[in-house]
């Protein structure tokens, strides 16, 4: 590896996992809980008491137990356990963990005593219950926060922030994240519209605009945080804009950033940081995990149970017409990246149409097959985008993505509308709101384009898990109807 490269190259993973070790833990309480449980229950019932306890003894135990391994994770949840474990504060780990577990057990000796079935159970199955629940739950904390101190100490923990201004107030707030209050930060850098104006002495880096949104092409970036006043209005609006199809949330920095003046605090960077947030990273934390493995599950199981349809529809191509029996294209993917997007081919192919300009799908267009006009129809061509979403290029539900230089009325889309990228926020979709809303199938009409675009955006500012059961229930509907399909 060569280490001569700059140190942001090689920090790969986000501040943000801290948290959402931390949120996890719940879940590793209640498995940890209920597996003692059952343990504690299966030795003492079967080998050390075998003619004395008898079963409903045992079935009231692990019921009791199966309460508590419920309440368990609410009382022992530490939303700073993420934080303290990356910063190695060991000490208040160990004590938040004792407090918690020492009000959790005392719950579970109120639950006891208030169950009149539950005093034939042994206090010896209790005690054995609640100690080896307390080492598991705390050896379980020691191995995470071992793990993530680990790799905070590598670097790989560290929220990535691009700084956007000049003058006194990007200076100070340089300051601020540079010293030892945010030890969690790696600033990236500092940009404006005219970056050959020096900011200050040491600072990382400086450049335009246009130079972080090729950086946001090439790296993650967490925070990009504006120095401007908040009366620019215009300006902030136009830089907002601008930078808005990075995947990244979007702060405006108080004016009294660095000050001792008391400020109003809106959202924070890295926990010690006080900024005011223009635009928030969508579909971030939990329903990130939530939709990832709406994908990973609802694709792995489409995949397997139309597998045979694949292969016939494979044959049926081949037969059809020469060629490959793959379609692939370069499309828009989330944060201003692009991807290669797999369907079945559905027109005549000859080794030239790859370099030719893409002109967008007409209704009876000449190019396309006889077995390619049955697959439009039925959207069946689609159904190759299945190994797109598993390899994680787009999503199930998201902004349909438009091929690289697709026009509308001989424009591109960014040249139609100023907030077209901003669809480019989140990963694209194999159908989406547009879709289901009468919009499926080609722009050919400015209007056409600015209407998907509203609804795309729509879409990402209300996604919801149900919402995207709605959308691909709706799906189905429309390809059924055949809306808008040639």
């Amino acid at each position: 590896m060569d280490n001569s490269r700059t140190p942001w190259t090689q920090r790969s993973r986000a501040g943000r996992w801290p948290s959402i070790a931390g949120d996890f833990l719940p879940l590793g309480d209640f498995i940890c809980l209920i597996t003692i449980a059952c343990a504690s229950a299966l030795y003492y019932g079967d080998w050390d008491r075998p003619s004395i306890v008898h079963a409903h003894i045992t079935l009231g135990f692990l019921h009791s137990t199966l309460i508590a391994a419920v309440i368990a994770p609410f009382v022992l949840f530490d939303e700073h356990f993420g934080r303290r474990a990356s910063d190695g504060q060991v000490l208040a780990l160990i004590r938040s963990h004792l407090v918690r577990s020492t009000l959790f057990f005392g719950i579970i000796l109120v639950l006891r005593l208030g169950n009149p079935k539950l005093h034939d159970v042994p206090h010896l199955w209790w005690m054995t219950w609640l100690v080896l629940s307390f080492l598991l739950t705390a050896g379980l904390r020691a191995l995470v926060a071992y793990g993530l101190r680990k790799l905070h100490r590598q670097g790989r923990l560290l929220e990535v922030v691009a700084v956007v201004g000049s003058g006194a107030v990007a200076t100070r707030l340089l300051k601020d994240l540079l010293n030892a209050q945010t030890p969690s930060v790696l600033v990236l850098g500092v940009f404006d519209e005219s970056p050959a104006l020096p900011l200050s002495q040491g600072h990382p880096r400086t450049g335009s605009l246009e130079e972080l949104l090729e950086l946001g092409k090439a790296r993650r970036i967490d925070w990009i945080l504006l120095t401007h006043p908040a009366a620019e209005e215009q300006r902030l609006l136009s830089i907002v804009a601008k930078l808005a199809p990075l995947s990244a949330a979007i702060g405006l920095c108080p004016q009294h950033v660095g000050l001792s003046i008391p400020y109003r605090t809106v959202s924070y960077v890295s926990d010690t940081l006080p900024v005011s947030v223009l635009a928030d990273r969508p579909i971030h934390r939990w329903h990130a995990v939530c939709k990832s493995a709406e994908d990973l599950l609802l694709g792995s199981m489409m995949v397997m149970l139309l597998l045979p349809l694949f292969a016939l529809l494979a044959v049926a191509i081949k037969i059809d017409s020469s060629g490959p029996i793959l379609f692939k294209q370069r499309r828009h993917a989330a944060n201003n990246h692009e991807f290669d997007i797999y369907k079945f081919r559905t027109m005549r192919w000859s080794p030239a149409s790859g370099t030719e300009r893409l002109a967008q799908t007409t209704r009876d267009d000449r190019r396309i097959t006889r077995i390619g006009g049955l697959l439009r129809s039925w959207s069946l061509d689609e159904l190759p985008q299945l190994f797109n979403v598993l390899r994680g290029e787009m999503s199930l539900v998201g902004p349909r993505p438009h091929a690289v230089d697709m026009r509308t009325e001989d424009q591109l889309g960014h040249e139609i509308i100023d907030i077209y990228p901003h669809r480019h926020r989140v990963k694209p979709g194999i159908t989406g709101w547009s879709q289901v809303n009468g919009l499926r199938g080609a722009t050919e009409t400015v209007d056409q384009l600015r209407r998907r675009v509203e609804f795309d955006l729509q879409y990402i500012e209300q996604w919801s898990l149900l919402f995207d059961l709605k959308i691909l229930a709706r799906t189905t509907t429309e390809v059924l109807r055949r809306t808008n399909a040639f």
